[in-house]
């Protein structure tokens, strides 16, 4: 597998085919940004998220219900352009995209979520480098309970939302270490881990490291980017996310950033509500797991 790969990059002339694999609230649209700057780019944004969200008939009836509310409140934004059609974004379509030649690009790259493709394995490009980011469970949970996309009451727990299109069952993590271990097995045998407070610690230092081991060129001028989101319409992005982020800003920090942010610290549990606590608890076995194998700027020299 690994040397189909190597050739099918010798026969794009050295073209780098990168996906990145997050869970949510973890950096990964700024790291998508990031990205855009680099010359003959080609960038993909959640392509497998769309198709969940948007592109299959959903199965079960939580599915149905959650995705049914979604879109209506995604119909009250009417001064959005562009963008591909939600009808499009089926996981077939997103295969064909990622695999095709795309002839004068030196770089394809494609950022989504790990829970995105959990049951569509079979919609897996072929060809690519893959990259896993992780975060610390406390700030991914505090963050994600912040901007979950339906309105709310009170007294909502972000663990007792049932599990659907929009939350799922194994909380990220799970479908993150799944898809880790398949990916191993089948397209990529050395996949890269970045933990996000390392890549906000030292992010030239990791930045030029993965940069070294998917074949990248680096230039010191990508680790400052432009302000503003007018990068994203040069993306491959569903129409509905460029709507989602009018109605609920779930871009704005990623757009305005010009750079990667310090570090923050590990919030306070007793800061933190309930349900916090018990999803980051639930899914630390799994993120100890995935840390200890992350990428260092000292274990690949």
């Amino acid at each position: 597998m690994a040397d189909d790969q190597q050739t099918h990059v010798a026969d794009e002339h050295q073209q780098v085919r990168m996906m990145l694999w997050a869970v949510p609230r973890s950096t990964s649209t700024v790291f998508t940004k990031l990205m855009s700057f680099i010359d003959d780019s080609l960038i993909y944004f959640q392509p497998y998220l769309a198709a969940l969200w948007f592109g299959q008939y959903p199965q079960s009836k939580c599915d149905q219900d959650a995705a049914r509310a979604y879109l209506e409140k995604l119909s009250e934004v009417t001064n959005v352009t562009g963008g591909i059609q939600t009808s499009e974004c089926t996981f077939s379509w997103a295969k064909e995209q990622l695999e095709k030649p795309h002839g004068g690009k030196k770089l394809i790259f494609c950022k989504d979520l790990c829970f995105s493709v959990a049951d569509h394995y079979e919609s897996l490009p072929r060809g690519y480098r893959h990259v896993f980011l992780i975060r610390h469970p406390l700030k991914v949970f505090a963050s994600w309970r912040k901007i979950y996309p339906l309105e709310r009451c009170e007294d909502f727990q972000l663990d007792e939302v049932p599990t659907s299109v929009f939350f799922p069952s194994g909380y990220a993590f799970n479908e993150m270490i799944e898809l880790l271990d398949h990916v191993k097995t089948t397209l990529d045998p050395e996949p890269i881990i970045i933990d996000c407070d390392d890549l906000l610690r030292d992010p030239q230092g990791i930045i030029s490291k993965l940069f070294k081991m998917v074949g990248l060129p680096f230039e010191d001028r990508y680790m400052h980017w432009e302000e503003g989101g007018v990068v994203a319409k040069q993306w491959v992005i569903c129409n509905g996310f460029l709507q989602g982020h009018e109605r609920w800003q779930y871009y704005k920090h990623a757009f305005a950033s010009t750079c990667f942010t310090k570090v923050g610290a590990l919030p306070d549990r007793a800061t933190l509500t309930a349900d916090v606590l018990r999803l980051a608890d639930a899914s630390m076995p799994n993120y100890d797991r995935m840390f200890a194998q992350r990428l260092t700027v000292q274990n690949v020299e």
